[in-house]
This record gives C-alpha cells, sequence and structure tokens, in this order.
C-alpha cells in the first residue's frame, strides 16, 4: 500500500513538474531520460536474479506450468475486452482487438488505426496505458493481499520491462524471472492477436 502510494505521489509530482515548469525545448529529452532509467533499472534487477543460483533450479523444476500464466492472462485479457465491448456497445472484433495489446499500447494503437481509424487507435492506446499505469499501483497490493501470479498477470506485456522492477521490489527474485518470461511470451504474441482480430 504504502509503495502504490509512492507511486501515486511520484506521478503527481512528475505530471505537475512537466505542465508548469519543464520548458518546451527540454521536452523531447524526457524519452531518452526514461529509457536509460528504465535499461539500469533492468540491469540491477537483472543483477539480483542472477546473484540466485538456486533460482533457475527452481526454474526448471517449474517446467511448462510457466507456460500456464501466460495462457491464463491472454484468456483473461480477452474475456475482459469481450464485456467491456458489451458494456460500451462497442464492436466484438474493435474490443479483442483491443484487449490483445495487453498493456502494449504502441504496437495496438499502431496496428488497429489502419483499421479502425483514429478512434479505434486512441481508444487502443489509452486503454492499454492505463492498464500499464494500473499495474504499477495494483501490483504492490495484490502481490501481498491476493497472490504474486494474479500480480503479475495484470501487467501483460509489460512485466518483461516496464512494469518488471516494481514486481521485483514487490514479490521476489523467482516471481522477477517468472514476470520477465510471462511477459516475453506475451510480447510475441501481442501482434499476432492484435492483427488477427483487427483484421476480422
Amino acid at each position: 500500500m504504502r509503495t502504490s502510494l509512492y507511486i501515486i505521489i511520484t506521478v503527481s509530482l512528475g505530471i505537475m513538474v512537466s505542465y508548469f515548469f519543464l520548458p518546451e525545448s527540454l521536452s523531447t529529452m524526457v524519452d531518452t531520460l526514461i529509457n536509460i532509467s528504465l535499461c539500469v533499472t533492468l540491469f540491477f534487477v537483472g543483477i539480483s536474479i542472477g546473484r540466485n543460483k538456486h533460482l533457475f533450479k527452481d526454474l526448471k523444476k517449474t517446467g511448462l506450468k510457466v507456460l500456464i500464466l501466460p495462457g491464463g492472462t491472454i484468456i483473461g485479457s480477452l474475456i475482459g475486452g469481450i464485456v467491456t465491448g458489451f458494456i460500451l456497445n462497442r464492436s466484438l472484433t474493435l474490443s479483442l482487438a483491443i484487449a490483445s495489446g495487453m498493456g502494449w499500447y504502441s504496437i495496438s494503437s499502431g496496428i488497429i488505426l489502419p483499421v479502425a481509424g483514429a478512434e479505434g487507435a486512441t481508444i487502443a492506446f489509452i486503454a492499454n496505458m492505463f492498464r500499464e499505469m494500473l499495474t504499477f499501483l495494483l501490483v504492490p497490493i495484490i502481490a501481498k493481499k491476493v497472490s504474486p501470479y494474479c500480480a503479475i498477470s495484470i501487467g501483460g506485456a509489460t512485466t518483461m520491462d516496464v512494469t518488471l522492477p516494481i514486481i521485483a521490489r514487490s514479490t521476489n527474485d523467482y516471481y522477477a524471472l517468472i514476470a520477465f518470461i510471462h511477459g516475453s511470451i506475451i510480447s510475441l504474441i501481442v501482434p499476432i492477436l492484435v492483427s488477427f482480430f483487427s483484421s476480422l
């Protein structure tokens, strides 16, 4: 809960600084700084995982069970897309295409744009961006109150990079490695699913 509060405060401060104080000339540097800080953070997460010699033995014992989590994430995301599309009275195929983004907002909106136009691409961008943001806020709570696996699942494709640090901090090295594998598998599947549902 405390970690989620820190994240909310940090993001809010970032929004205020950017809106009121950041010069337009420096805004182009923001993406570069984000990428650098993310790479550094992921590097240290990798060190933390790599120094645990027993971790890979534990993962080997898990075997093919490690594929169950990405499968569950995909099924849950698609069901969520169907339900949300029904509630908002959107087409089934567009809802499934958007849900198939699973947090990867850049690729999903890019694939959807030529098919569904600017409106569909914008919805895909916002929906998947919110999934990533909610992952940052909810992972510390869900990992503690529900299950680390559930916490990983809500991150979708983002668990291999952007949300991996918060998962590693909220769980342990074993679940961080599971999260990385989970995100890698889903990142491979996202473009296929989004393209498939977009073409229907």
